[in-house]
């Protein structure tokens, strides 16, 4: 079996002590764990593409395992490795991840061949370029999903998850940084913040009730297109959030109300895009 480099990006995530004892309990033990943590979001992004770069000569695959992601069964990556084996002419493979957020499976998890590059990462909103000119899989079925995402998460992780979404769905100021507007982006996230939105309202769950306070605050910023470093939302979340008196009422009138749903999606995205 191939030789794998497990890189993962820290910033301060519930689930990694979880995940680092996972790991250790894998029937698969042919790998190194990598973590890059203190960096911001694009420079950590861009040194684990440049260490799968640089060190394609010591492995044959590359997965990238998020801080925030546990493994479903002790032969998780045994699972994936061999799944990558029934398919040699693949560089980049594309698994679906089981989302606690979202309750369903989207894709999340992705192992590299060695070889595959990437340019600069110069957008600061989607910071995880496919590399070009590769054969990608994006594989349907059984080993995935092998990993969960979300399952062991902080107050503010949830909260966290919600601007990143909506912050997906607005892509504010890319004409102006000479960024173009990614269509399936845009579709795929709105579905994300619809759903954390309706699983609240079914079920009133901490973790989405948090998720929604965060798309709802990130709609009501739109000075605001991408966040470098989670330390300062982190502090927002610290001096607003924690005080549930400020938002929590506005939150469940969102959960409840179509309507109010709809006007909040209107004056943060404008008819054209909130309505798409």
């Amino acid at each position: 079996m191939a030789r794998l480099l497990i890189l993962t990006l820290d910033s301060g995530e519930a689930a990694l002590p979880v995940l680092t004892r996972q790991l250790a309990e894998q029937s698969f033990r042919d790998f190194e764990h990598e973590i890059i943590s203190g960096l911001p979001n694009q420079a950590a992004h861009t040194r684990l593409y440049r260490t799968i770069m640089e060190r394609a000569g010591s492995f044959e695959l590359f997965l990238k395992l998020d801080a925030d992601m546990t493994l479903r069964g002790p032969t998780s990556l045994e699972d994936a490795v061999c799944a990558t084996d029934t398919h040699s002419e693949g560089q980049h493979f594309a698994f679906g991840v089981w989302d606690c957020f979202t309750d369903e499976e989207t894709l999340g998890v992705h192992i590299f061949r060695s070889g595959v590059q990437w340019g600069e990462i110069t957008d600061g909103l989607f910071v995880d370029p496919d590399p070009p000119n590769v054969r990608q899989i994006v594989w349907d079925g059984p080993p995935a999903p092998f990993v969960n995402h979300g399952e062991f998460v902080s107050d503010f992780e949830c909260f966290s998850f919600g601007v990143h979404k909506f912050l997906k769905v607005a892509q504010r100021a890319r004409t102006l940084d000479g960024l173009p507007q990614k269509t399936h982006k845009y579709l795929r996230h709105m579905r994300n913040c619809a759903r954390v939105r309706d699983l609240y309202r079914q079920t009133g769950a901490r973790r989405h009730q948090l998720a929604l306070a965060g798309v709802m605050w990130a709609m009501q910023h739109t000075e605001l297109s991408s966040l470098a470093s989670k330390a300062d939302l982190q502090e927002v979340f610290e001096h607003e959030v924690r005080q549930e008196s400020r938002w929590r009422s506005h939150v469940d009138r969102v959960a409840s109300s179509v309507v109010f749903w709809r006007l909040s999606l209107l004056r943060s995205l404008g008819p054209r895009r909130a309505f798409a």
